[in-house]
């Protein structure tokens, strides 16, 4: 009787208690998920030409963003960045790898850094929504990461409602070498952030790393805001 007392309180439970997807708000199957695999799948990635930009910079040899920045992409990532949804950043990172085109890129002497956070910020969320990307990155491209040859020095405001010019500013003198710097080994850099707007938070991390003698930097994002 007791076990079917439980198994009956374990069904009632479920009912009440069975996670919801974030965004379409139905049942997920699996309870450790916040977005289910239909919202993920319906992610829309950028045409390829339009994907990649070349020589965005004398900073940058190459930055490629992968969806488009829809209401869908934008929900994903509010989930991640506001509402304390880790395990998002993983997840995109794993699913942004498959569409990665990283030509003549040397694995063994390449590493994946995030766009640091001031520590101020990082007090204040917790956690680095580019570290967790950077994560699931790696996981597939078997890059390592690295978070020691870069840091946020200054604790700029936010980006949202600047104009191109005025995130320039922003972001002047925004970062600067790591601590634990050292590029011994290390051919490619890559940046990994979350969203490409105009490029300004970008170009200024990877100014940091031309000016400390890395050759060949290239910028990930996972949407680009068009």
């Amino acid at each position: 009787m007791n076990n079917v007392f439980l198994e009956a309180y374990s069904g009632i439970l479920s009912l009440f208690f069975t996670p919801l997807c974030l965004v379409c708000n139905q049942r997920l199957e699996n309870h450790k998920a916040v977005v289910c695999d239909e919202c993920w799948n319906k992610l829309q990635p950028i045409p390829l030409g339009r994907s990649i930009r070349r020589n965005f910079s004398e900073n940058l040899d190459v930055v490629m963003s992968v969806f488009a920045f829809d209401e869908l992409f934008q929900k994903i990532v509010h989930a991640l960045k506001y509402q304390g949804k880790q395990s998002i950043g993983v997840e995109l990172g794993v699913r942004m790898s498959g569409f990665l085109h990283l030509e003549n890129i040397d694995v063994f002497s390449a590493v994946l850094t995030p766009i640091p956070l001031h520590p101020i910020k990082m007090r204040e969320r917790g956690y680095n929504q580019s570290d967790l990307i950077s994560a699931g990155l790696s996981q597939v491209l078997e890059i390592p990461v690295n978070t020691g040859i870069l840091r946020r020095i200054k604790n700029t405001q936010t980006q949202t409602k600047l104009n191109a010019i005025e995130r320039r500013e922003n972001m002047e003198a925004a970062f600067g070498i790591g601590k634990r710097f050292d590029k011994d080994g290390i051919e490619t850099v890559i940046l990994v952030d979350d969203v490409f707007t105009t490029g300004s938070t970008m170009n200024a991390a990877a100014q940091v790393l031309r000016e400390g003698g890395m050759k060949k930097i290239i910028g990930i994002t996972a949407a680009a805001a068009e």
